[in-house]
């Protein structure tokens, strides 16, 4: 438990300087420039921050822009502006509602992206929400995952729950999972009709998991207990032990029942 009161406050409104330290409420509405790690309760920047460090907190604000030259562990990670961390980020709640980058691996509990988030390392986290945008370096690891945004992984999507409602183009190397399901909206934009490479799909190289339906994704191979293949996909192989269905509308190289 931290001792607050015995902690200073940092608030900086015009353009200011600090060194590193144990502080409880460092608040930046100006310009704030701060050499060395940083342990304190909330990290609040409305203005332009920037820490040469690592920064331990329990609240990470940013309705401004803040660069982190270091790692970043928090109850809360709110971004409401634009956020860089160069190192890697440790989380209870991610919120990210504005424009977040994180060159290492981003560990949370809960992920909520209605704006665009960029890991250059792995994603590990509990619940994965994702109405905005995201791209991701490596793997993505979670219990459930849920888009309706647009997403780019260049790794393995490992989840036991997997719901992804196409509004856009996303793309994964695999996709692994216990329940895994794509659909795209039934209204077609006035933009597919006239540019056919803006349609939303999903497009992999493997899907496997227990129960799959898919709707207009391209893949090599889908495997799995209980296959659905609905509308507008293009598989190469279909590898299925219990039950297969097919929407005419769809390709598919060959079905094999294993």
């Amino acid at each position: 438990m931290r001792n607050e009161q015995s902690r200073p406050d940092i608030n900086i409104s015009g353009v200011g300087k600090a060194s590193g330290g144990t502080y409880r409420h460092v608040r930046v509405d100006g310009v704030g420039k701060f050499s060395g790690d940083i342990d304190c309760v909330s990290y609040e920047v409305n203005g332009t921050s920037g820490l040469q460090g690592n920064l331990r907190c329990e609240r990470y604000v940013v309705n401004g822009s803040a660069n982190i030259q270091g790692t970043v562990v928090a109850d809360e990670y709110q971004v409401n502006g634009s956020s860089k961390v160069e190192g890697g980020v440790k989380t209870k709640q991610t919120r990210i509602d504005g424009v977040s980058s994180i060159r290492e691996h981003l560990e949370t509990d809960k992920l909520i992206v209605n704006g665009k988030a960029t890991i250059d390392g792995k994603l590990i986290g509990s619940c994965v929400e994702v109405a905005g945008g995201i791209t991701v370096g490596k793997d993505v690891e979670c219990e459930t995952i849920e888009v309706q945004g647009v997403f780019k992984i260049k790794g393995m999507l490992n989840a036991g729950t997997v719901d992804i409602m196409l509004h856009h183009r996303c793309e994964v190397e695999e996709i692994g999972g216990e329940q895994i399901q794509v659909r795209r909206k039934s209204k077609v934009r006035l933009l597919d009709q006239f540019v056919p490479a803006m349609t939303p799909r999903l497009k992999t190289h493997i899907i496997e998991g227990d129960d799959i339906y898919l709707e207009h994704t391209h893949a090599g191979t889908v495997r799995g207990s209980r296959i659905i293949i609905g509308p507008g996909c293009e598989i190469g192989v279909v590898e299925y032990s219990v039950s297969y269905e097919q929407d005419p509308e769809s390709q598919v190289g060959r079905q094999i029942q294993v």
